[in-house]
């Protein structure tokens, strides 16, 4: 692009031409526009994500935003920027919570809804893909547990090892997965 264009400019052409004005939008200010979102979320994708959806609500609301108002464009774009970005963080924070309750034992009965199902199963499989990265006796010793929910003692015999091993191997396995957990996050 040869030059900037000015508010009322891009406003004109929200109303007449909202590909275009979307287009330039994105030229003008989508550096720095990662840049808030960056330093707000400090996740590149999810910043990236977040300025897709910012260029789509303008896509979307471009007859509203193309009226004369007092506040330029630029002054918009940041603010939904710094809006979707602390939702995105509010989600994060929910989710990692979620993930420490179901880690902990501690869902509420009442949150098995569609939703919760998903994010369990969700949880479930990126657990499971942590664990098979354990050593064999840890890994081996966690999936009796967990899958055929044997005791200590059961799992000993099932391996073949003392019952002090098996112990020794869920703690480990627990305190590695509570630590790559806690890593992620």
């Amino acid at each position: 692009m040869q030059g900037s264009i000015n508010n009322r400019e891009l406003r004109l052409l929200l109303l007449t031409s909202p590909r275009r004005a979307i287009r330039i939008l994105h030229d003008q200010y989508y550096s720095a526009l990662l840049r808030i979102a960056l330093g707000l979320t400090h996740d590149e994708e999810a910043s990236k994500d977040i300025l897709q959806d910012t260029f789509h609500h303008v896509w979307l609301n471009a007859k509203k935003l193309g009226q004369d108002h007092e506040r330029s464009i630029q002054h918009y774009l940041v603010k939904v920027v710094r809006y979707k970005s602390i939702s995105h963080f509010k989600d994060t924070i929910q989710l990692r919570n979620k993930k420490i309750r179901f880690l902990n034992g501690r869902l509420d009965p009442l949150e098995s809804s569609m939703e919760s199902n998903m994010i369990q199963l969700e949880i479930t499989q990126e657990i499971l893909k942590i664990i098979a990265g354990f050593p064999p006796r840890e890994q081996q010793c966690l999936m009796l547990k967990i899958n055929e929910e044997l005791t200590n003692d059961q799992i000993s015999a099932r391996l073949g090892v003392g019952v002090k091993a098996v112990e020794r191997s869920l703690t480990s396995a627990k305190k590695r997965l509570r630590r790559h957990l806690q890593l992620k996050d």
